[in-house]
Parts: structure tokens; C-alpha cells; sequence
């Protein structure tokens, strides 16, 4: 018991960094859906967005950065959505004075690039926009930025919230910070979502899982558990998760561009 505590404190240590980077911020996230072969056009405007508006953004400190998610699935013409523009923020202030002088900082930009700006919205439609807290998060060492992404999106129960963030943070974790050491993924990421909210809410909350690589998604993190839990059966750990919330659905998406690549 001695041995693994020292293992997690030293991993929790070597993390503090990156955890620091975006515990506890905003992220906003609009959730776009392309015309029919619209895909180019589109990306040409989000990688103008991209160089011209969100890297200022972060260099005036408005934002703590930002990037966008390409759906890979689903996906299909039936899927509500295919892309996913994602903003960091360090707190909930900072959200209302993200278009402070928006029409001067409009006004500064190129003229040939204001023109591909200004034809985002014939490329694609906001389906939704949303707002979540970023409760928990921790990463690799130097990690800046995630190639590939899980999202799990969850229900969690009225008056449940005490429950489940002590499965995700206590429980859990621990595994997820022991995959991150051993190289399986970059990171973990917990958020809960304060904007829309509602008993016709899907989700509240969700956990995203950042890879570096495609293949880290494959890895076998069933040893990782018996690591962290030796003995413990699978029936055990899936009830203790299971009670803790509803499963609604998964997504994974790759990481197109990003103020941080």
C-alpha cells in the first residue's frame, strides 16, 4: 500500500503542471454541421479563423487556447453534427468579455482574409453551442495538445453529483493517471456541462480521453486496472461506475487544427 501511494503521489506530482493548465476553467463548445460538400471550404475558413482571430485570442489572453474536432464517429450524413469548435477559458468572466471590440478586431483583419471569415456561415450551420466546467484534467508531461479524442458523454441523477465525481477522482483516476505514466494515452479530462441545463438534457457531464496516437486506443487497460486493484473482479469495478451514472453515448473525434499545433 506504502509502494503505491509513493507511485500515485509521484505521478500526481509529475502532472500537477499540466492538471494546473485547465482545471478549473470554461470551455465553450459549438457544434457544427457541413453543407453537402462543403468539407473544404469550410476548413479553409476555420484554419483563417484559426491564424487570424483564435492565436490572437490567446495572445491578448482572452482565451487559454483553442481548437477544432473533426467527428469521425459517427459520422455519415445522418449524424447531428461534424465538427466540434472548442474554446478554453480560464473562468466564468472571461466568457462575457470574449467580444469585447469584436467590430475592431474585425476591422484589422487582411482583407483577403475577412473574405474567407466572412463565408463561414454558407459552409455550415451552429447546431448547438454548449458551456462546461472543466472539473478535473490531467495529462502527460509537455502535452500542449491531443491528436485523437474520446468523449463519453453521462447522466448523472439528481442529487448525484457528490457520488459520481468521487467514482471519477478517487476511484478512477488512479487508473487513468497509471495509463498516462505507462505511455496508453496523454491525457484525461472531466467536465460537467452548466449551459444548457434541464431535465430535457441528454447528458451532464462527460470524460474525454486524449491520445496522441490511433493506436493508443487499442491499448489493453484491463492490466492497468489489475495493477492499481489487484484481485478486484470486473463485476465489482462496473457496478461501482454503473451506480455513479447513465452511459448516454461515445464519440471519437481527431484533433484538425488547434492553437497549440
Amino acid at each position: 500500500m506504502k509502494t503505491f501511494i509513493s507511485m500515485l503521489t509521484l505521478a500526481v506530482c509529475c502532472l500537477f503542471f499540466n492538471t494546473a493548465k485547465a482545471q478549473g476553467g470554461y470551455v465553450l463548445v459549438d457544434y457544427m454541421k457541413v453543407k453537402p460538400g462543403m468539407g473544404d471550404k469550410y476548413l479553409e475558413c476555420e484554419k483563417a479563423w484559426k491564424t487570424a482571430i483564435h492565436q490572437k485570442r490567446k495572445q491578448d489572453g482572452k482565451i487559454l487556447w483553442w481548437h477544432l474536432e473533426q467527428t469521425m464517429w459517427p459520422s455519415g450524413t445522418s449524424a447531428e453534427y461534424d465538427y466540434l469548435a472548442v474554446t478554453y477559458v480560464p473562468n466564468w468572466a472571461a466568457i462575457g468579455h470574449l467580444w469585447d471590440n469584436w467590430d475592431a478586431e474585425q476591422k484589422a483583419l487582411p482583407a483577403d482574409v475577412k473574405a474567407i471569415v466572412d463565408k463561414t456561415g454558407q459552409y455550415r450551420d451552429i447546431v448547438k453551442s454548449e458551456i462546461w466546467h472543466d472539473v478535473d484534467f490531467a495529462a502527460r508531461p509537455g502535452f500542449k495538445e491531443a491528436n485523437y479524442l474520446v468523449e463519453n458523454f453521462f447522466l448523472v441523477p439528481p442529487g448525484g453529483w457528490d457520488d459520481y465525481v468521487e467514482m471519477e477522482t478517487r476511484f478512477v483516476k488512479p487508473v487513468h493517471l497509471k495509463n498516462i505514466e505507462l505511455g496508453n494515452r496523454a491525457g484525461w479530462e472531466l467536465g460537467r456541462k452548466v449551459a444548457p441545463t434541464g431535465e430535457d438534457q441528454p447528458y451532464n457531464c462527460s470524460t474525454v480521453d486524449l491520445y496522441d496516437k490511433w493506436e493508443d486506443m487499442d491499448n489493453d487497460e484491463g492490466k492497468t486496472w489489475e495493477t492499481i486493484y489487484p484481485g478486484m473482479s470486473d463485476a465489482h469495478i462496473g457496478h461501482r461506475i454503473n451506480a455513479a451514472r447513465k452511459h448516454v453515448r461515445s464519440e471519437i473525434r481527431q484533433v484538425v487544427y488547434s492553437t497549440e499545433k
